[in-house]
């Protein structure tokens, strides 16, 4: 596979990926970054440090409280300089602390950039090398956010440890802070996750896995539906109560009877409440889009190329970027969907050797193996004269004009429900009313047969118009019992007719040389006709291999 997207840099620097829709759509690898990675991982560090600020701002604890009472004793009249000053110092905090995400990030898609790198340049991606792309697009989402949630632990730990060291707080009151920091960063972390894993699928996935098969990768770690609902539901409804829990019980402790009344100790909690309900039903609602997204689009996507198939494109495909559930059944379906179109590649090709009706009727397994007894009209036709006419012309036209005969003479036959068995040298066979039996297959085969002098007819004008030699034809006709069932080898299988029907069909043919004339019907086709066309009746006349003589009518 790394051969083949080499060879496909090489040229075009692109590769393709399939839509929403099934439609293949080209994707350039110029056109792919991976600076949405920076700015996702510095988003989620930020907005995560944010909440943490605001949350311990509105938290009812003495703390804050002596805080609030510190500014409104340092400001004096004006708010602005003391409340710029320290935004600024939580803007430093967040820059200190994004800053070695981004270097923890850049260090995690090295390999896949190594690849990238060589791609727009036109370089050869080893196969090694594409591996490991490959597989750390499918693994970066975890480590980085395992990454991303050590970091949530360390760092809060060790900025509120030397806030109690310095007496900036007291030891409860840093660990309550600490322990809350960790866990909004587990919930910003679970955004991060999402969205990583959402910017893969957009652009990386479709460039390195044109064809799906992420759950055949090795090494690749993969989160399961229920993993994926199971964390939602932890990080959008679990740790928001436990922050209030510890929150509550944190106030209560600091409580001291009689330091304030009930009312201002209500109006604390309610404002505290309003904050946390306020930021986790934003990062819910955040967390809970991401979540369906990872899962309906795919499944949308399923439902668009199901339609299309029913519709009998079968070659749209569906855009596998998962190594899920639903990327394997994303890819068995596709493997059923490529099974599917070539299976009506080979009902098309095979349609081209045998008629629409034989081919059906051996595919389905409706032709038992030593064949089936069946009433029809057999036909044969044959060119006169073929042997000087082969001897006479490069084999180039002989091959030419004989295909342009046998397609005029197969519209003939086909018109009238006939269907061509073969076409052996420059003889047709045909048949009516065998495998698919109808009552009027004797009217149909003479109509047929005049069809087909029509056709010659217009034929020949079109090769005297070209200074090319006329055509002359025979055709017999005859009804009765064939055996049709599947003839040749074990290995080797070919749809035909036997009988004495078939014989007699044959042996008129050859006797339309004898009488001069273009088409024969045996007197048992003409027994069957509803509407007989005009004809005279011939002297009977013996064939070879029959000791009975045969009685045939002249078509007028």
């Amino acid at each position: 596979m790394g051969r083949q997207l080499n060879r496909r840099s090489k040229s075009r620097g692109d590769m393709t990926k399939r839509t929403q829709t099934g439609e293949r759509e080209e994707i350039n690898a110029l056109e792919v970054s991976l600076s949405g990675f920076y700015v996702i991982s510095m988003k989620a560090m930020a907005i995560g440090v944010a909440i943490v600020f605001v949350l311990n701002v509105a938290t009812p604890t003495d703390f804050i409280f002596e805080r609030f009472a510190d500014l409104r004793a340092t400001a004096g009249s004006s708010y602005v300089p003391v409340v710029a000053r320290r935004l600024a110092i939580l803007f430093l905090i967040i820059l200190s602390i994004a800053f070695p995400s981004l270097f923890i990030m850049r260090g995690l898609l090295r390999p896949i950039r190594r690849c990238l790198v060589r791609m727009k340049s036109g370089l050869h991606v080893t196969d090694t090398n594409m591996e490991q792309a490959r597989r750390r697009i499918i693994n970066v989402p975890f480590i980085f956010v395992g990454i991303y949630v050590g970091m949530w632990v360390f760092f809060p730990a060790l900025i509120f440890l030397a806030a109690y060291l310095i007496r900036f707080m007291d030891a409860r009151t840093a660990a309550v802070f600490a322990i809350r920091a960790s866990m909004v960063g587990f919930i910003t972390s679970s955004v991060a996750f999402y969205r990583i894993e959402e910017y893969c699928r957009k652009g990386l996935i479709p460039l390195f896995f044109p064809e799906g098969r992420l759950a055949a990768l090795k090494g690749g770690q993969r989160l399961v539906i229920g993993r994926r609902i199971r964390w939602f539901y932890g990080m959008g409804t679990v740790l928001p109560l436990v922050i209030l829990l510890v929150t509550l019980v944190t106030v209560q402790l600091e409580l001291v009877p009689g330091s304030m009344s009930a009312q201002e100790y209500g109006l604390r909690i309610i404002l505290f409440a309003v904050v946390l309900s306020g930021i986790f039903l934003a990062s819910a609602g955040v967390l809970n889009r991401l979540v369906v997204r990872s899962i309906v689009a795919p499944l949308k996507n399923m439902l668009q190329v199901n339609a299309r198939i029913r519709e009998g494109d079968y070659n749209a495909r569906i855009q596998v970027v998962s190594n899920d559930e639903i990327g394997v059944l994303g890819d068995s379906a596709n493997a059923m969907i490529q099974g599917l179109a070539e299976r009506k590649t080979l009902r098309t090709a095979f349609g081209r050797y045998v008629t629409p009706e034989i081919r059906d009727e051996i595919l389905s397994g409706r032709i038992p193996l030593e064949g089936e007894r069946r009433e029809g009209t057999v036909m044969f036709a044959d060119l006169e004269n073929f042997t000087p006419f082969v001897e006479n012309n490069p084999p180039e036209e002989v091959m030419r004009s004989m295909r342009i005969y046998f397609t005029r003479m197969q519209q003939a036959i086909r018109s009238q429900r006939g269907l061509v068995i073969q076409f052996a040298g420059d003889e047709i066979e045909a048949v009516f009313g065998v495998p698919i039996y109808f009552e009027t297959h004797a009217d149909a085969a003479v109509h047929a047969a005049l069809e087909m002098r029509k056709a010659l007819e217009v034929l020949n004008r079109e090769r005297k118009a070209e200074g090319k030699v006329p055509f002359a034809h025979g055709i017999g006709v005859h009804s009765g019992s064939v055996l049709a069932g599947n003839s040749g080898s074990e290995e080797q299988s070919a749809y035909c007719l036997i009988g004495n029907t078939v014989n007699v069909a044959a042996r008129i043919e050859g006797l339309t040389r004898n009488m001069g004339c273009d088409i024969l019907v045996s007197q048992e086709t003409v027994k069957q006709l509803n509407v007989p066309p005009p004809m005279e009746q011939q002297p009977s006349c013996r064939v070879k291999g029959f000791s009975q003589p045969v009685t045939v009518y002249r078509l007028l």
